[in-house]
């Protein structure tokens, strides 16, 4: 009897505590990461219109665009901490090996893009469309590069200098500051585009940038692995990435008569993945230090729920942020939906479902579910939120 009492106390305590972390640690952290998703969403709703009608590729290139920049770049956070760590480089932006890794991170985002650009201009067939959107994509990404490089080498090097730990820090900021510049940047591009010497001598400039940060790099062995690797899970994740683009270029008109969603569409997007990474990286770690006997128990059911829980009030706070922003912005009508605010915990509590077993697949198969949990669980959640937000539209259009 006692016993029982004991285990019974012992796991009000262990709830206790999930509902407290939960709500009182990863709930701001969510709320600021929705508002942040905001500011692109924004831009993409204000501009919805002339990209469905003008440069449909770039809906087909946009996902993966948004998530394959926080993927490289939360990457390349974490190779400078531990350069700095190892004394590989000098905590100093104007060490050469910093500008050298600069140059790295634009060459990993250019060849996704290209692989992207191709799956969009085989899919909307229209090879003036191609070459524009190739240039606005191509030159827009060498920019957000050279800016979000520079502010990984910042953002790493500072706290390092302040005895911070760069871990603790680089990652989530650097993966915020891409949500906030990959689409407005791109706009901005896109409204560029037709004053042609503008644009000329915009290109011109980021590929002298270019080569004078090549002239700077001698790329080693190491160096070259780094590439390879790295390229091969981008390439992979962009492809898959390319099924949320041509879901979101396919129903664009649909998106598109439903104005909130087009402003909502990030905030969407980021706050499942963000969900989904959570229960991920938890699981992770419980896989690597006591494994999980019992896959599915009563504790991850507890952890499941109270994460999807959070949802509501997300979808709330984002369902009224995207109404207020549509009627400014865009000046259209839009209201609360409530088919939205009810299934959309519903559909998270799917979304964490498959990133607790995709942790424990990748476990099974020998592979550290450190690496791949979070990058693919955010990619794949792309695709299914792209399609919630489709079945969300229709109920809504009738």
């Amino acid at each position: 009897m006692v016993m029982r009492m004991a285990l019974k106390i012992r796991e009000n305590s262990i709830t206790s505590g999930l509902i407290k972390d939960a709500f009182l640690v990863s709930f701001p952290a969510l709320l600021l990461c929705l508002l942040l998703d905001f500011f692109a969403g924004a831009f993409l709703g204000k501009f919805f219109t002339l990209i469905r009608t003008e440069y449909p590729i770039i809906l087909v290139i946009l996902p993966g665009l948004m998530g394959m920049r926080g993927n490289i770049f939360g990457a390349m956070a974490s190779r400078f901490s531990t350069m700095l760590y190892l004394g590989e480089i000098s905590p100093s932006l104007k060490d050469r090996n910093v500008l050298k890794n600069i140059f790295l991170s634009i060459v990993l985002s250019l060849i996704p893009v290209l692989l992207l650009w191709l799956v969009g201009a085989l899919k909307v067939r229209n090879v003036d469309v191609a070459i524009a959107v190739l240039l606005i994509v191509l030159v827009s990404t060498i920019y957000a590069s050279l800016f979000l490089g520079t502010a990984t080498a910042i953002t790493t090097v500072l706290p390092y200098k302040k005895g911070i730990d760069p871990d603790s820090v680089a990652a989530p900021i650097i993966t915020s500051v891409a949500d906030l510049i990959t689409i407005p940047l791109l706009v901005g591009f896109i409204l560029l585009y037709p004053h042609k010497q503008t644009f000329i001598a915009l290109t011109v400039v980021s590929i002298v940038i270019l080569g004078i940060l090549r002239g700077y790099s001698k790329l080693n062995r190491e160096d070259l692995k780094f590439l390879r690797e790295l390229l091969t899970i981008i390439g992979g994740l962009a492809l898959l990435s390319s099924i949320t683009g041509s879901l979101l270029e396919s129903y664009s008109k649909l998106i598109d008569s439903v104005a909130i969603f087009s402003v909502m569409y990030p905030m969407v997007l980021d706050t499942t993945g963000n969900l989904g990474s959570i229960i991920g990286a938890k699981t992770s770690t419980k896989l690597h230090l006591e494994g999980i006997e019992k896959i599915i128990n009563l504790d991850i059911l507890k952890e499941i729920t109270v994460y999807s829980l959070l949802a509501l009030p997300l979808g709330i706070v984002g369902n009224v942020i995207g109404m207020e922003l549509t009627k400014l912005l865009l000046h259209r009508k839009a209201e609360i939906i409530p088919h939205f605010i009810l299934l959309y915990p519903v559909f998270v509590f799917s979304v964490l479902w498959f990133a607790y077993f995709l942790a424990i697949v990748a476990d099974r198969a020998k592979l550290d579910p450190d690496n791949v949990t979070v990058p693919t669980i955010t990619t794949l959640s792309d695709v299914f939120s792209t399609l919630f937000i489709v079945g969300i539209a229709k109920i809504v259009v009738g």
